[in-house]
């Protein structure tokens, strides 16, 4: 589940961020094991001061409720309009004013009333430094969306948007890059190998693409062979129905001994990828029509494999290095890992099924 590191908890930087309400792929968000939805109002749901709640964000939190989701507003906001929605939703999303975020406490009251836990809840508002701050202090998953503008034609209330936007943005190229970029490292899982993964529960989850990485995460570092468990490891993957993608940042000549036996086994490979630049990978998933919440990520380094992975979306599980022997650049990397380690805050994990 959602757990939160050391000064992550007084760092206003978002698990997520998402162009709007509507765009938050809450289909992963139920694969982790999040029940509980929490939304801002004041440019989240809606225009700022302004009661007028659109058809599709009352048909969106209806169909959150109907998928089987605890859902709740939680505003800062006095006005007695805002639980209009109370009405338009039949009463199934429970309206709570005056929260005085970035103080968790009434958020704390809210969870108590919906019988739900930290760990296994999401905010979703429009400013880091009350919607995220209080969320990540409490403990919950939090999201940042862009300021709810459709529409908008009244010039202040664009000031006010775009004036949340900036003040964010100058808050992340400031103290908020180094959070951001540890964040970005940290994966769902740690196994001590890809032989130690649950595959079976992946699949039973809905995901249909594994890319992994190759040296020191399926073959010791520039090995030109396919250990004969791992020739078992993929024939089991492709019975179990996986697009396999091996993606290394080696170039072409590295793998002449290995394409033709790839090939045959069903396995892509991507060479020169460029990891943890994300765009090559994203063409080639693109190409193969798999969307980013189908995907995960299999890799030894941080810096690369889950960098990569996170960057795109996908579920991220990082592996122990086979052995100790690497290059210069990727020995100088581990030392920075074991920096980001200690900072790092846990990633949600997939849910067993009951």
């Amino acid at each position: 589940m959602n757990r939160i590191t050391g000064l992550f908890k007084y760092i206003p930087i978002p698990r997520e961020y998402s162009p709007d309400i509507y765009s938050v792929d809450y289909e992963k968000l139920k694969k982790l094991g999040f029940n509980t939805i929490l939304m801002d109002y004041d440019f989240t749901i809606t225009v700022w001061r302004d009661d007028n709640i659109p058809d599709k964000t009352v048909n969106l939190l209806n169909k959150l409720i109907n998928d089987g989701f605890k859902v709740a507003i939680v505003t800062n906001a006095k006005r007695e309009k805002v639980k209009r929605i109370e009405k338009l939703t039949n009463g199934r999303v429970k309206v709570h004013t005056s929260m005085k975020k970035p103080n968790p406490k009434k958020l704390k009251s809210v969870l108590e009333e919906l019988d739900s836990k930290e760990s296994e809840t999401v905010i979703i508002g429009d400013l880091f430094i009350t919607d995220i701050s209080a969320g990540n202090r409490l403990g919950l998953y939090t999201i940042l969306i862009n300021p709810y503008t459709y529409g908008l034609e009244n010039k202040f209330k664009q000031f006010m948007a775009g004036f949340t936007k900036f003040a964010y943005n100058v808050f992340f190229y400031t103290i908020g890059w180094f959070f951001r970029a540890i964040d970005l490292v940290g994966p769902n899982e740690f196994e001590k190998s890809v032989f130690d993964i649950d595959y079976q529960h992946l699949k039973e989850k809905g995901y249909k693409i594994l890319v992994f990485d190759f040296d020191n995460t399926l073959n010791e570092w520039h090995s030109d062979y396919l250990q004969p468990e791992v020739i078992d490891l993929f024939l089991k993957l492709k019975d179990l129905g996986f697009y396999i993608l091996i993606a290394s940042n080696s170039s072409k000549k590295s793998f002449k001994n290995l394409d033709i036996q790839l090939s045959e086994l069903g396995v892509d490979l991507l060479t020169s990828a460029m990891k943890p630049l994300r765009f090559k990978i994203r063409k080639k998933i693109k190409f193969h029509g798999y969307k980013p919440g189908e995907g995960v990520v299999i890799g030894d380094q941080l810096f690369t494999d889950v960098a990569l992975g996170n960057a795109l979306g996908f579920y991220t599980i990082k592996v122990n290095p086979l052995s100790k022997k690497e290059g210069l650049w990727t020995r100088i990397m581990r030392f920075f890992e074991r920096i980001a380690l200690k900072w790092i805050r846990k990633k949600p994990t997939l849910i067993k099924n009951e």
